[in-house]
């Protein structure tokens, strides 16, 4: 584990690996994580994992276990919802012969989390999801947290409506990434998702009268991850691709008189470095990569001086 700031390293205790996705336990000194997630796919024995984190002197004391065992798991989030917290799975498929095999499609589950219970119950709450890869996380209207995930079948959006879940369509095209972001500065939120599995093409979309219309097409080359979010005080696209230049690249986008979108500036932060996962820290100048083809994980400062963002590449 690093601290992002100060850059210090804390070993964990070594566990089966595997590890696809983590995220923090808020009010907790605790993660959960995907683990048993191996290359490539090879994850029928993947499970959900808490880590608490206590330190000690000058090291950090570590008490895992099991939550629940989820053939395939591969990406998960947590929700607040006015009856309490719950935590999402994302299941890439039922099973496979091979890592080829995409015949059984995946699911989204959903289960009450409580911080003092050693085990989470599951229930699905969409089934039939070819390729599920995609899963973002964003406050609704009310306050309380909207999921939105994506697989063959397009883009959704579930929310938490009188005690159950309602979840509904706002794509029909592959979606393997998502985020959200006033990208235009008009004041509302586009959509903007990796179109197909690891795609070439990521599609921002605005909404007009309640549905997604498209606006902008940009290139990718296995696009593997998005970051949408302010850089150096300015909203700006992240897109990372796994492919060709393997490339990091920074878009700023505007609204055009004809309501569509096109790129202000680019700029390519990085290339040859494949990423998989991206982060940007609060000062909206630090940026954080894992770069999947070099085994590393990046720190960039980011800096205005030629180009809409310069990137500084730190030791990995």
């Amino acid at each position: 584990m690093i601290d992002a700031e100060t850059e210090e390293c804390f070993l964990l205790p070594d566990g089966p690996g595997g590890v696809m996705t983590f995220i923090q336990a808020p009010g907790e000194s605790a993660m959960l994580s995907i683990e048993e997630f191996y290359p490539v796919f090879n994850s029928a024995s993947a499970k959900i994992i808490k880590t608490e984190l206590h330190r000690q002197g000058g090291s950090i004391k570590v008490k895992k276990h099991v939550l629940a065992e989820v053939p395939y798991v591969h990406r998960i989030s947590l929700l607040r919802e006015a009856d309490g917290l719950y935590l999402a799975a994302g299941i890439l498929c039922r099973q496979k012969a091979c890592s080829d095999d995409w015949s059984t499609p995946g699911s989204l589950k959903i289960g009450k989390y409580d911080p003092n219970a050693w085990h989470i119950e599951l229930e699905t709450v969409q089934d039939g999801i070819f390729k599920h890869h995609a899963m973002q996380v964003k406050p609704g209207a009310d306050g309380y947290d909207e999921l939105y995930f994506g697989g063959t079948e397009g883009c959704f959006r579930t929310v938490r409506q009188n005690g159950q879940w309602v979840t509904e369509q706002l794509l029909d095209i592959p979606t393997s990434d998502i985020e959200f972001w006033d990208l235009d500065g008009d004041g509302r939120e586009e959509l903007a998702v990796i179109e197909g599995f690891h795609g070439n093409n990521v599609a921002v979309f605005k909404e007009e009268m309640g549905s997604y219309v498209r606006a902008l097409d940009l290139p990718a080359a296995f696009g593997h991850v998005l970051w949408a979010g302010p850089i150096l005080g300015r909203p700006a696209l992240i897109v990372g691709s796994r492919a060709e230049r393997k490339a990091l690249t920074l878009y700023r986008l505007q609204a055009g008189d004809d309501g569509k979108l096109f790129v202000e500036q680019q700029a390519e932060l990085d290339q040859g470095q494949a990423p998989a996962q991206i982060t940007v820290l609060e000062d909206g100048r630090t940026l954080l990569t894992t770069n999947h083809d070099v085994g590393e994980l990046a720190k960039y400062t980011l800096s205005c001086k030629d180009s809409p963002a310069d990137a500084t590449k730190g030791d990995s």
